[in-house]
C-alpha cells in the first residue's frame, strides 16, 4: 500500500501543500503505523478516492488527483477540483496542530524510539515543522 502525508496549508480554499512525505514502501508504512499506535489522532487517514466530489470521481479512477498534482499545491477551489462532503467532514475533525505538538511533548520518549533511523528522523522533522507552522496534517491512502 502507498501513502502520502500531506499538510493543509490553507483552509479557505482547502489547499494541500506541495511538500509531502511519500511512504511508498514497507518501511514507510511501518513508521506510519508506529506513530499512529502512539496516538491515532496525529496521523488520521483517508482514501484518495474519497477526496473528490462524485462528478470528479473518474479523475480518481484514472490514477488519482494527488498523483497528478504531486509536488504542487492542490487547491480545492470548487472549480477545477471540488472537495467531497465526506472529505470536508474528515478535515473538520483533524487534530489542531497545537494539540499535536502537545501530544508530541507529552510522549517525547516514545516518539524518539519511533524515530531512531535517519530516514525516520527526517520525516519526523518535516511533521514537526508543519505542526509548528500551524498546519493540520493527515495521511492520504492511495488506492
Amino acid at each position: 500500500m502507498k501513502y502520502t502525508i500531506v499538510p493543509i496549508v490553507s483552509l479557505d480554499p482547502v489547499t494541500f501543500g506541495a511538500e509531502h512525505i511519500a511512504l511508498d514502501d514497507a518501511e514507510g508504512e511501518a513508521w506510519k503505523k508506529s506513530i499512529q499506535t502512539l496516538h491515532p489522532k496525529l496521523l488520521p487517514q483517508i482514501k484518495e478516492s474519497a477526496l473528490l466530489e462524485e462528478a470528479d470521481s473518474a479523475f480518481c479512477a484514472g490514477g488519482g488527483v494527488f498523483d497528478y498534482k504531486r509536488g504542487q499545491e492542490l487547491v480545492f477551489d470548487g472549480v477545477e477540483f471540488v472537495l467531497s462532503h465526506c472529505a470536508g467532514h474528515f478535515l473538520d475533525f483533524l487534530q489542531p496542530s497545537e494539540e499535536c505538538l502537545k501530544i508530541v511533548e507529552e510522549k517525547a520518549d516514545s516518539f524518539e524510539k519511533c524515530n531512531s533511523a535517519e530516514r525516520e528522523r527526517e520525516r519526523w522533522a518535516i511533521l514537526l515543522k508543519w505542526w509548528e507552522r500551524g498546519y493540520p496534517v493527515f495521511v492520504l491512502q492511495h488506492t
